[in-house]
Protein backbone atom coordinates (compact mmCIF):
# COMPACT_ATOMS: atom_id res chain seq x y z
CA UNK A 1 0.00 0.00 0.00
CA UNK A 2 2.82 2.15 1.25
CA UNK A 3 4.78 1.79 -2.59
CA UNK A 4 1.29 2.71 -4.28
CA UNK A 5 1.73 5.96 -2.30
CA UNK A 6 4.49 7.22 -3.05
CA UNK A 7 4.05 8.23 -6.94
CA UNK A 8 0.84 9.84 -6.00
CA UNK A 9 2.52 11.61 -2.90
CA UNK A 10 5.24 12.68 -5.55
CA UNK A 11 2.87 14.37 -7.95
CA UNK A 12 1.01 16.14 -5.37
CA UNK A 13 3.99 17.12 -4.02
CA UNK A 14 5.55 18.62 -6.94
CA UNK A 15 2.11 20.14 -8.51
CA UNK A 16 1.93 21.93 -5.11
CA UNK A 17 5.45 22.80 -4.18
CA UNK A 18 6.52 23.46 -7.96
CA UNK A 19 4.34 23.88 -10.33
CA UNK A 20 2.08 26.23 -8.13
CA UNK A 21 4.56 28.49 -7.22
CA UNK A 22 5.75 28.93 -10.95
CA UNK A 23 1.83 29.56 -12.14
CA UNK A 24 2.15 32.56 -9.16
CA UNK A 25 4.89 34.17 -10.20
CA UNK A 26 3.94 34.36 -14.01
CA UNK A 27 0.89 35.77 -13.00
CA UNK A 28 2.71 38.36 -11.13
CA UNK A 29 5.77 39.03 -13.94
CA UNK A 30 3.10 39.08 -16.67
CA UNK A 31 0.75 41.87 -14.49
CA UNK A 32 4.29 43.68 -14.12
CA UNK A 33 4.88 43.65 -18.35
CA UNK A 34 0.86 44.02 -18.67
CA UNK A 35 -0.81 46.92 -17.79
CA UNK A 36 0.11 46.61 -13.55
CA UNK A 37 2.67 48.37 -12.02
CA UNK A 38 5.81 47.61 -9.68
CA UNK A 39 3.85 49.92 -7.71
CA UNK A 40 6.45 51.09 -4.78
CA UNK A 41 9.21 50.89 -7.02
CA UNK A 42 7.82 52.45 -10.01
CA UNK A 43 6.20 55.35 -7.94
CA UNK A 44 8.78 55.86 -5.35
CA UNK A 45 12.12 54.61 -5.99
CA UNK A 46 13.06 54.95 -9.47
CA UNK A 47 11.62 58.42 -9.04
CA UNK A 48 13.67 59.30 -5.95
CA UNK A 49 17.07 57.73 -7.43
CA UNK A 50 16.38 59.97 -10.31
CA UNK A 51 15.90 62.97 -8.48
CA UNK A 52 19.33 62.62 -7.20
CA UNK A 53 20.99 62.37 -10.46
CA UNK A 54 18.40 65.60 -11.67
CA UNK A 55 20.46 67.42 -7.93
CA UNK A 56 16.76 67.32 -6.71
CA UNK A 57 15.72 65.99 -3.40
CA UNK A 58 14.07 62.76 -3.35
CA UNK A 59 11.68 64.43 -1.06
CA UNK A 60 8.43 65.77 -0.77
CA UNK A 61 7.40 68.33 1.98
CA UNK A 62 5.28 66.60 4.81
CA UNK A 63 2.44 69.37 4.02
CA UNK A 64 2.36 67.88 0.64
CA UNK A 65 -0.88 66.66 -0.59
CA UNK A 66 0.65 63.29 -2.50
CA UNK A 67 1.89 62.27 0.77
CA UNK A 68 -2.13 60.62 1.29
CA UNK A 69 -1.55 58.64 -2.17
CA UNK A 70 0.90 56.85 -0.53
CA UNK A 71 3.23 57.12 -4.00
CA UNK A 72 6.51 59.52 -2.19
CA UNK A 73 10.06 58.36 -0.93
CA UNK A 74 9.68 58.26 2.60
CA UNK A 75 13.20 56.40 3.21
CA UNK A 76 16.28 57.61 4.25
CA UNK A 77 18.94 58.23 1.03
CA UNK A 78 20.63 54.40 0.88
CA UNK A 79 18.09 53.07 -1.05
CA UNK A 80 17.41 56.09 -3.75
CA UNK A 81 21.47 55.77 -4.06
CA UNK A 82 21.12 51.98 -4.45
CA UNK A 83 18.26 52.35 -7.14
CA UNK A 84 20.18 54.68 -9.86
CA UNK A 85 22.01 52.52 -11.82
CA UNK A 86 18.28 51.16 -12.30
CA UNK A 87 17.60 54.55 -13.85
CA UNK A 88 19.84 53.28 -16.66
CA UNK A 89 15.93 51.43 -18.10
CA UNK A 90 12.67 52.50 -17.92
CA UNK A 91 10.99 52.49 -14.76
CA UNK A 92 8.82 49.19 -16.18
CA UNK A 93 11.84 47.53 -17.19
CA UNK A 94 13.95 48.40 -13.74
CA UNK A 95 10.43 47.23 -11.93
CA UNK A 96 10.22 43.76 -13.37
CA UNK A 97 13.94 43.23 -12.56
CA UNK A 98 13.99 44.35 -9.54
CA UNK A 99 10.94 41.48 -9.04
CA UNK A 100 13.29 39.09 -10.19
CA UNK A 101 16.26 40.01 -8.02
CA UNK A 102 14.14 39.74 -4.87
CA UNK A 103 12.82 36.28 -5.91
CA UNK A 104 16.29 35.38 -6.11
CA UNK A 105 17.03 36.97 -3.12
CA UNK A 106 14.02 34.68 -1.60
CA UNK A 107 15.89 31.82 -2.68
CA UNK A 108 19.41 32.92 -1.17
CA UNK A 109 17.65 33.60 2.17
CA UNK A 110 16.36 30.21 2.24
CA UNK A 111 19.94 28.90 1.40
CA UNK A 112 21.97 31.15 3.64
CA UNK A 113 19.52 30.04 6.56
CA UNK A 114 20.67 25.94 5.55
CA UNK A 115 16.66 25.03 4.28
CA UNK A 116 17.52 21.92 2.31
CA UNK A 117 13.93 20.91 1.83
CA UNK A 118 12.96 22.12 -2.02
CA UNK A 119 9.49 22.11 -1.16
CA UNK A 120 9.81 24.92 0.86
CA UNK A 121 11.39 27.49 -1.35
CA UNK A 122 8.33 26.54 -3.41
CA UNK A 123 5.52 26.78 -0.70
CA UNK A 124 6.91 30.27 0.24
CA UNK A 125 6.78 31.70 -2.92
CA UNK A 126 3.07 31.08 -2.42
CA UNK A 127 2.65 33.19 0.59
CA UNK A 128 0.49 36.20 -0.19
CA UNK A 129 3.13 38.42 1.64
CA UNK A 130 6.08 37.17 -0.54
CA UNK A 131 4.17 37.63 -3.76
CA UNK A 132 2.95 41.29 -2.47
CA UNK A 133 6.46 41.71 -1.38
CA UNK A 134 7.84 41.23 -4.91
CA UNK A 135 4.75 42.79 -7.08
CA UNK A 136 5.03 45.31 -4.79
CA UNK A 137 9.22 46.30 -5.09
CA UNK A 138 9.39 47.04 -1.89
CA UNK A 139 12.57 46.74 0.37
CA UNK A 140 10.93 44.30 2.65
CA UNK A 141 12.52 41.06 1.27
CA UNK A 142 15.96 42.68 0.96
CA UNK A 143 15.91 43.56 4.67
CA UNK A 144 15.29 39.27 5.33
CA UNK A 145 17.83 38.75 3.45
CA UNK A 146 20.14 41.29 5.57
CA UNK A 147 18.31 39.15 9.02
CA UNK A 148 19.05 36.11 7.18
CA UNK A 149 22.69 37.15 7.36
CA UNK A 150 22.44 38.72 10.92
CA UNK A 151 21.42 35.13 12.40
CA UNK A 152 24.06 32.98 9.85
CA UNK A 153 27.04 34.99 11.30
CA UNK A 154 25.71 35.91 14.48
CA UNK A 155 28.96 35.17 16.15
CA UNK A 156 31.04 37.60 14.30
CA UNK A 157 31.30 41.08 13.25
CA UNK A 158 29.31 40.12 9.78
CA UNK A 159 26.50 40.34 11.59
CA UNK A 160 27.12 43.78 12.85
CA UNK A 161 27.32 44.95 9.17
CA UNK A 162 24.31 43.38 7.79
CA UNK A 163 22.16 44.73 10.66
CA UNK A 164 23.71 48.44 10.16
CA UNK A 165 23.21 48.67 6.65
CA UNK A 166 20.06 47.22 7.15
CA UNK A 167 19.13 49.64 9.52
CA UNK A 168 20.33 52.69 7.36
CA UNK A 169 18.11 51.30 4.87
CA UNK A 170 15.36 51.36 7.26
CA UNK A 171 14.95 51.48 10.79
CA UNK A 172 12.44 48.47 10.95
CA UNK A 173 15.16 45.80 12.24
CA UNK A 174 15.87 47.37 15.70
CA UNK A 175 14.61 44.98 18.16
CA UNK A 176 17.88 43.06 16.27
CA UNK A 177 20.31 45.28 17.91
CA UNK A 178 18.42 44.58 21.29
CA UNK A 179 19.06 40.86 20.32
CA UNK A 180 22.69 41.19 19.54
CA UNK A 181 22.87 42.85 22.94
CA UNK A 182 20.79 41.14 24.84
CA UNK A 183 22.74 37.85 24.10
CA UNK A 184 25.66 39.55 24.91
CA UNK A 185 27.51 40.26 21.25
CA UNK A 186 28.83 43.19 22.06
CA UNK A 187 30.60 43.72 19.34
CA UNK A 188 28.32 43.04 16.95
CA UNK A 189 25.80 45.39 18.28
CA UNK A 190 28.78 48.38 18.54
CA UNK A 191 29.14 47.61 15.14
CA UNK A 192 25.93 47.82 13.68
CA UNK A 193 25.40 50.99 15.49
CA UNK A 194 28.64 52.28 14.09
CA UNK A 195 28.06 51.28 10.24
CA UNK A 196 24.12 52.61 10.71
CA UNK A 197 25.25 55.86 11.61
CA UNK A 198 28.21 55.94 9.19
CA UNK A 199 25.88 54.68 6.43
CA UNK A 200 22.97 57.70 7.35
CA UNK A 201 25.52 60.47 7.67
CA UNK A 202 27.28 59.44 3.91
CA UNK A 203 24.40 58.83 2.35
CA UNK A 204 22.66 62.17 3.31
CA UNK A 205 25.69 64.00 2.31
CA UNK A 206 25.78 62.32 -1.27
CA UNK A 207 22.81 64.22 -1.65
CA UNK A 208 23.83 67.06 0.35
CA UNK A 209 21.60 66.64 3.13
CA UNK A 210 18.58 67.51 1.28
CA UNK A 211 15.44 67.17 3.42
CA UNK A 212 17.03 65.97 6.75
CA UNK A 213 15.53 68.83 8.58
CA UNK A 214 12.04 68.05 7.48
CA UNK A 215 12.57 63.95 7.79
CA UNK A 216 10.90 63.57 11.65
CA UNK A 217 7.99 65.82 10.34
CA UNK A 218 7.54 63.96 7.14
CA UNK A 219 7.60 60.25 8.99
CA UNK A 220 5.31 62.02 11.61
CA UNK A 221 2.61 62.87 8.65
CA UNK A 222 3.21 59.69 6.77
CA UNK A 223 1.91 57.64 10.45
CA UNK A 224 -0.77 60.09 10.62
CA UNK A 225 -2.03 59.57 7.27
CA UNK A 226 -1.59 55.20 7.03
CA UNK A 227 -1.39 53.95 10.56
CA UNK A 228 -4.93 53.46 11.06
CA UNK A 229 -5.21 51.61 7.83
CA UNK A 230 -2.33 49.17 8.53
CA UNK A 231 -1.90 45.13 9.64
CA UNK A 232 -1.17 46.42 13.22
CA UNK A 233 -2.65 46.09 16.77
CA UNK A 234 -3.26 49.55 16.90
CA UNK A 235 -5.69 49.96 13.74
CA UNK A 236 -7.19 46.52 14.28
CA UNK A 237 -7.99 48.14 18.14
CA UNK A 238 -9.49 50.88 16.32
CA UNK A 239 -11.93 48.68 14.36
CA UNK A 240 -13.21 46.82 17.47
CA UNK A 241 -14.16 50.76 18.81
CA UNK A 242 -11.40 51.68 21.24
CA UNK A 243 -10.15 54.97 21.88
CA UNK A 244 -6.99 56.27 19.92
CA UNK A 245 -5.25 56.68 23.36
CA UNK A 246 -6.00 53.41 24.55
CA UNK A 247 -5.46 51.47 20.91
CA UNK A 248 -1.92 53.14 21.03
CA UNK A 249 -1.53 51.80 24.44
CA UNK A 250 -2.42 48.56 23.37
CA UNK A 251 0.29 48.29 20.15
CA UNK A 252 2.82 49.33 22.87
CA UNK A 253 1.93 46.85 25.56
CA UNK A 254 1.98 44.05 22.67
CA UNK A 255 5.21 45.14 20.75
CA UNK A 256 7.18 45.96 24.02
CA UNK A 257 6.01 42.46 25.73
CA UNK A 258 7.15 40.37 22.77
CA UNK A 259 10.49 42.50 22.81
CA UNK A 260 10.94 41.96 26.55
CA UNK A 261 10.30 38.42 25.71
CA UNK A 262 13.23 37.98 23.19
CA UNK A 263 15.58 39.70 26.11
CA UNK A 264 14.60 37.72 28.39
CA UNK A 265 14.99 34.20 26.17
CA UNK A 266 17.81 35.92 25.10
CA UNK A 267 19.47 36.18 28.51
CA UNK A 268 18.27 32.74 29.17
CA UNK A 269 20.92 31.58 26.81
CA UNK A 270 17.66 30.13 24.28
CA UNK A 271 19.13 32.18 20.90
CA UNK A 272 17.23 30.99 18.70
CA UNK A 273 13.91 31.67 19.95
CA UNK A 274 15.13 34.89 20.60
CA UNK A 275 16.10 36.00 17.71
CA UNK A 276 12.64 34.67 16.35
CA UNK A 277 11.06 36.87 19.06
CA UNK A 278 13.27 39.67 18.30
CA UNK A 279 11.96 39.75 14.20
CA UNK A 280 7.84 39.27 15.50
CA UNK A 281 8.66 42.45 18.07
CA UNK A 282 10.13 44.15 15.05
CA UNK A 283 6.40 43.93 13.09
CA UNK A 284 5.09 43.95 16.24
CA UNK A 285 6.27 47.38 17.45
CA UNK A 286 6.28 49.04 13.61
CA UNK A 287 3.56 51.94 13.63
CA UNK A 288 2.68 50.94 9.70
CA UNK A 289 2.75 47.00 8.74
CA UNK A 290 1.53 46.64 4.91
CA UNK A 291 0.97 43.14 4.18
CA UNK A 292 4.32 42.50 2.42
CA UNK A 293 6.30 42.96 5.51
CA UNK A 294 5.23 39.82 6.80
CA UNK A 295 7.68 38.28 4.41
CA UNK A 296 9.99 38.36 6.93
CA UNK A 297 8.24 35.56 8.44
CA UNK A 298 10.12 33.50 6.30
CA UNK A 299 13.17 34.47 8.34
CA UNK A 300 11.00 33.14 11.46
CA UNK A 301 10.05 30.22 9.97
CA UNK A 302 13.35 28.72 8.51
CA UNK A 303 15.31 30.10 11.79
CA UNK A 304 12.70 27.89 13.83
CA UNK A 305 12.17 24.92 11.13
CA UNK A 306 14.46 23.89 8.69
CA UNK A 307 12.44 21.11 7.09
CA UNK A 308 8.50 21.28 6.03
CA UNK A 309 6.36 21.53 9.04
CA UNK A 310 3.29 23.37 9.83
CA UNK A 311 4.57 26.51 10.41
CA UNK A 312 5.65 26.89 6.43
CA UNK A 313 1.83 26.55 5.32
CA UNK A 314 0.12 29.03 8.44
CA UNK A 315 1.35 32.27 5.83
CA UNK A 316 -1.21 30.47 3.42
CA UNK A 317 -4.24 32.05 5.83
CA UNK A 318 -3.22 35.69 4.64
CA UNK A 319 -4.70 34.80 1.39
CA UNK A 320 -8.18 36.47 3.49
CA UNK A 321 -6.41 39.81 3.44
CA UNK A 322 -7.15 41.98 0.58
CA UNK A 323 -3.65 43.70 0.05
CA UNK A 324 -1.44 46.29 0.90
CA UNK A 325 -3.87 47.94 2.88
CA UNK A 326 -6.02 46.76 5.77
CA UNK A 327 -9.99 45.43 4.86
CA UNK A 328 -12.78 44.81 7.03
CA UNK A 329 -12.22 44.39 10.96
CA UNK A 330 -12.63 40.56 10.54
CA UNK A 331 -9.46 40.66 7.12
CA UNK A 332 -7.30 42.88 9.70
CA UNK A 333 -7.55 40.35 12.46
CA UNK A 334 -7.03 36.66 10.63
CA UNK A 335 -3.59 38.88 9.14
CA UNK A 336 -2.87 39.65 12.09
CA UNK A 337 -4.04 36.64 13.47
CA UNK A 338 -1.78 34.63 10.98
CA UNK A 339 1.34 36.01 11.51
CA UNK A 340 1.42 35.74 15.47
CA UNK A 341 0.41 32.09 14.79
CA UNK A 342 3.37 31.54 12.59
CA UNK A 343 5.45 32.45 15.43
CA UNK A 344 3.96 30.45 17.97
CA UNK A 345 4.29 27.61 15.95
CA UNK A 346 7.57 28.20 15.28
CA UNK A 347 8.36 29.10 18.22
CA UNK A 348 6.20 25.81 19.77
CA UNK A 349 8.84 23.46 22.17
CA UNK A 350 9.39 19.90 19.95
CA UNK A 351 9.35 17.16 22.38
CA UNK A 352 12.20 15.04 21.50
CA UNK A 353 11.81 11.52 20.47
CA UNK A 354 12.07 9.03 22.62
CA UNK A 355 14.99 6.57 22.12
CA UNK A 356 13.99 3.15 20.85
CA UNK A 357 13.59 0.04 23.10
CA UNK A 358 16.46 -2.39 22.12
CA UNK A 359 15.90 -5.82 22.62
CA UNK A 360 18.66 -8.00 24.76
CA UNK A 361 20.30 -9.69 22.22
CA UNK A 362 21.72 -12.08 24.73
CA UNK A 363 20.67 -13.99 27.72
CA UNK A 364 23.51 -12.20 30.22
CA UNK A 365 22.08 -8.82 28.31
CA UNK A 366 18.30 -10.10 29.76
CA UNK A 367 19.48 -10.33 33.00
Amino acid sequence: MTGRLRPVQLTTSVLLFGALPLVALYLVFHNALGDGKVTDYENAFHPAAQAILDGDSPYTSPDDPQLAAGTEYVYPPLTALASIPFTAVSAEVAGVIVMALFVAAVIATLYLLGIGDWRCYGLVLLWPAVISAVQTGNITIPLALGAAVVWRYRSNRIAGVALGLSLAAKLFLWPLAIWLAASRRFAATAVALAVAGVALVLSWAVIGFAGLTDYPDLLQRVQELEEANAYTVYALALDLGASDGFARLLWLVVGVGVLGASVAMARRGDDRRAFVLALAAALACSPIVWLHYFALLLVVVAVAEPRLGPAWFVPLAMYGSTGTFNGTTLQTALTIGAAALTVGVAIRPVRPRPAPVLAPTSLAESR
